[in-house]
């Protein structure tokens, strides 16, 4: 019995012990699992670059083609490019490295696309805005247009978006809308001291737990004009080449891959890009009025809210007023910089067209690209005095003599602080894939399965192209979206025997039609942050705006597009796929 008894114990003491053992082993593959998570969490980045490049590596391996090749870094670059894992700017010199080593471009030619006459347009761009910031222009500009459209809301809201679209068509989006949302908030801050207008409102997430922070959402007023301010920002940039860098993007892939084709004028893309942006930017102001400021409902809330009255007016004039004055009178630096945009913006639009005989065709029979008026100006900023002092070098008065000669209008200091480098090799990335493409026979490879699409109808094929662009640009950078697909699309129309331009300037307009998102474009980002607004909201408001560019885009170019650039029948030249060296046979 006794011994019956001790064998019962130990074996009670042994499941004790192995209950626990299994707890602990369950404790520990928990944490192991934690600590694995974790670790993911943490380097997700490095181990999906890791992944994705061995994942692909079979493709270039077993198949021992240049097309192989090229498919392997463009895939390669598609995946680092949409899920961010490496900063944008280091995934587009990939094919400084790849081309070259798998046998694709030799690197000089691969080098030279991350320098050309589309990067240096957008560069000679980018130093004429930022000497206009650098003035204040863009400000008296701003404040001079306002002050004379009117101080209610809706016609305020009217030359906000007027004025913004019109600022965007040449200076980035980005900054337009940097620029306008202090402006913005300047004026609602006012009504609201006066209390005309609330800006924000707070309420409690939790009723249970009052420590937690409130939160702060903005009213229907604000968030009419920071989404107007976003809004017309895109539609602006698309107006002119320089706008955005998906047009710049769309320039420097269709010359590359139809070195043959007449070059498209900055006028041509103006006057073909105008009516679309135009009626947009409209389109926007009706809607965000009737949406949030109560038109066509003259008895609800919102109708009344955005009714201010007569001292609501008097206060937005005078805020308007109040900060014009501030800026002083015009200064010789803000005359300086408005002559030499003037002029920038004369040479590119009289540079060469299809409807009259430009300056550039006058002076020499050398090909002068859009680049030569942007870069020429730049210079004469170096050359031109932000202080014209020296007049004073001989003036009696010791007063007035100056001590130190002044600085250009621009600085070299300045454009090194505010010049976002990281566009360039983004540019240069994308135009490296389009002569890869080119140069490895993917692009004729890609042209010949599509031929069936040929009996497709070309309005079902621009329809679902333009829905696309619309839909993925949402979830990536609208530049990166260009340089992924343009490539794709340019052979699309080749095997559909239509004229390249024909899906490619709509898909490009498209990349930059990103509303629902704070990815796809900066201008949501930043009033996202700077006005609180939510995901889900944006993404409610931003339904609309895509519903509506797309079909102004699509009637837009079947209509006034194909006639502007002559695009009806299909160009001998889209045929030749010109050969790098002329050494490879596709």
């Amino acid at each position: 019995m006794i011994d019956d008894e001790k064998a019962e114990n130990k074996n009670v003491i042994l499941e004790g012990r192995n209950e626990e053992e299994s707890v602990d082993d369950v404790k520990n593959l928990i944490n192991c699992l934690k600590r694995t998570g974790w670790f993911f969490k943490i380097y997700w980045k490095i181990i999906f670059a890791l992944f994705w490049a061995l994942f692909l590596l079979p493709l270039p391996l077993i198949y021992n083609y240049l097309e192989a090749r090229f498919a392997y870094v463009v895939l390669l670059m598609s995946g680092y490019w949409i899920s961010n894992c490496f900063p944008m700017v280091v995934t587009s010199l990939i094919p400084v490295v790849l081309f070259p080593a798998l046998g694709i471009l030799n690197t000089a030619d691969t080098c030279a696309c991350y320098m050309n006459d589309t990067i240096m347009v957008f560069v000679g761009s980018v130093i004429l805005a930022i000497a206009i910031e650098h003035s204040n222009l863009h400000l008296r500009i701003v404040l001079g247009f306002l002050k004379a459209t009117g101080c209610t809301h809706a016609k305020l809201l009217g030359g906000l978006c007027t004025i913004t679209t019109l600022i965007s068509m040449w200076v980035s989006n980005t900054a337009t809308t940097a620029m306008m949302v202090p402006i913005i908030f300047a004026v609602l801050r006012e009504l609201e001291q006066a209390k005309l207008s609330t800006m924000f409102e707070t309420k409690q997430v939790d009723s249970e737990r009052p420590d937690v922070p409130l939160e702060i959402r903005p009213t229907k007023i604000t968030k009419a004009y920071l989404l107007a301010v976003a809004y017309c920002s895109t539609f602006g940039g698309t107006g002119t080449f320089v706008g955005t860098g998906t047009n710049l993007t769309f320039k420097g892939i269709y010359e590359i891959i139809f070195p043959e084709a007449e070059e498209i004028g900055f006028i041509d893309w103006m006057i073909a890009s105008f009516p679309q942006m135009v009626i947009n930017s409209f389109f926007t102001w009706l809607y965000l009025r009737v949406t949030y400021m109560g038109y066509l409902r003259p008895h609800s809330k919102d109708t009344q809210t955005a009714a201010i009255g007569r001292e609501g007016e008097a206060v937005i004039n005078y805020i308007m007023r109040q900060k014009y004055k501030n800026l002083g009178p015009l200064t010789f630096h803000e005359i300086g910089v408005a002559t030499l945009f003037l002029l920038c913006a004369f040479l590119r639009i009289f540079r060469k067209s299809s409807f009259f005989y430009g300056w550039s065709r006058v002076i020499t029979n050398v090909d002068v690209g859009d680049s030569v008026p942007g870069i020429f100006v730049c210079i004469l900023m170096f050359f031109i005095p932000k202080d014209p002092n020296f007049i004073y070098c001989c003036s009696q008065d010791p007063v007035k003599r100056p001590k130190k000669s002044s600085e250009g209008l621009i600085t070299w200091k300045m454009i090194g602080t505010k010049m976002p480098w990281s566009m360039i090799f983004l540019f240069g990335g994308g135009f490296a894939i389009s002569k890869g493409s080119v140069a490895s026979c993917m692009a004729k490879r890609f042209s010949d399965a599509l031929v069936p699409l040929r009996y497709l109808p070309p309005v079902v094929i621009l329809v679902i192209v333009c829905l696309f662009e619309g839909i993925i640009t949402e979830f990536t950078s609208n530049i990166a979206v260009a340089n992924i697909t343009l490539p794709a699309i340019a052979q699309m129309c080749v095997a559909m025997e239509m004229h390249p331009m024909y899906l490619m300037i709509p898909a490009t307009l498209m990349c930059s039609f990103s509303f629902r998102s704070s990815v796809g474009t900066p201008p949501n980002a930043i009033i996202s942050v700077a006005g609180y607004i939510p995901p889900g909201w944006l993404i409610a408001s931003g339904c609309v705006p895509a519903i509506y560019s797309l079909i102004v885009e699509i009637i837009s170019f079947l209509t006034w597009g194909t006639f502007i650039f002559g695009i009806k029948d299909f160009p001998i030249w889209a045929m030749r796929v010109p050969m790098e060296n002329n050494t490879n046979v596709c």
